[in-house]
């Protein structure tokens, strides 16, 4: 039961690729190295080289994936001259482009692939696709194949256990955010998620705050304004169609919130993503 809930907040992120590829190098010197708002993968397909993370270093040989996450300081470098070969992508897998799902799943900074060959060639499998400009299949060839790597390399990863939701109130406060999760166009109140696990809701914000980073209420309504943008992206939807359908109370209350959380007015946001696209 426990493990349904991750699985299904995990159905329900999508996987981003902002970037990917090979090098062979024989120098690597990053110190001090932080990476902003994306994950990086590496794997080393030939060489070595070593990590470092706070105090601990590990060396990396054929077969081994490294594991960094957003705003962790780490050295990353080979200290012999002989050539290794890194295949590595940048990437974000995220629930409408606001809650990263891989922090529940406590993946290691560095493991070792068990089926590295089927790796390597879903990993060839993709850079050949970039190389076929203008064939249109492509474009879901390279979906299938981000996300057979992403599987691969979790299943590796995670082994037989999935990440473990210690107890029954941390599972309860799982469900409370698959449901903001599922339901972007709801209208909760912290008195009602509250009720739900009938609990002080005080103490449901505080304890859901400290575990995620965000109270439940404010995590809706970002999750909502998310919501609003993919529709906005849209060109079929008109501004007060979704703003009736993510059920607020008017357009200018619609409008006000998107401005807070944004920056700009629904109609700016619709209008500057048709000119850039």
């Amino acid at each position: 039961m426990q493990t349904d809930v991750i699985s299904a907040l995990l159905e329900t992120a999508d996987l981003n690729i902002l970037k990917f590829d090979s090098h062979n190098r024989v120098e690597m010197n990053y110190r001090n190295r932080t990476l902003e708002e994306f994950y990086m993968m590496t794997y080393i397909r030939k060489g070595s080289a070593k990590l470092k993370v706070e105090d601990k270093v590990y060396h990396l040989k054929p077969g081994t994936v490294i594991f960094i996450p957003p705003h962790l300081k780490h050295d990353q470098y080979k200290d012999s001259d002989e050539e290794t070969e890194f295949l590595w992508w940048h990437f974000t897998y995220t629930i409408h482009r606001v809650i990263d799902v891989l922090p529940f799943l406590q993946i290691p900074y560095i493991y070792s692939l068990k089926n590295h060959i089927k790796f390597e060639e879903v990993f060839d499998e993709l850079m050949l696709s970039m190389s076929r400009v203008g064939h249109l299949p492509n474009v879901i060839l390279q979906k299938a194949k981000s996300l057979e790597l992403l599987y691969l390399l979790l299943d590796n990863a995670l082994g037989s256990v999935m990440p473990a939701i210690e107890n029954q109130p941390s599972h309860n406060f799982f469900s409370i955010l698959l449901k903001i999760v599922n339901q972007p166009e709801a209208s909760f109140t912290l008195a009602d998620l509250a009720a739900d696990l009938h609990m002080n809701p005080t103490y449901v914000s505080n304890h859901f705050k400290a575990m995620f980073g965000k109270s439940p209420i404010l995590l809706h309504r970002e999750i909502k304004i998310a919501k609003a943008k993919s529709l906005l992206e849209m060109r079929e939807m008109t501004i007060t169609e979704i703003s009736e359908l993510l059920n607020f109370n008017d357009i200018q209350t619609f409008t006000r919130l998107f401005k807070k959380y944004s920056g700009i007015s629904p109609r700016q946001y619709k209008e500057l993503f048709n000119r850039m696209h």
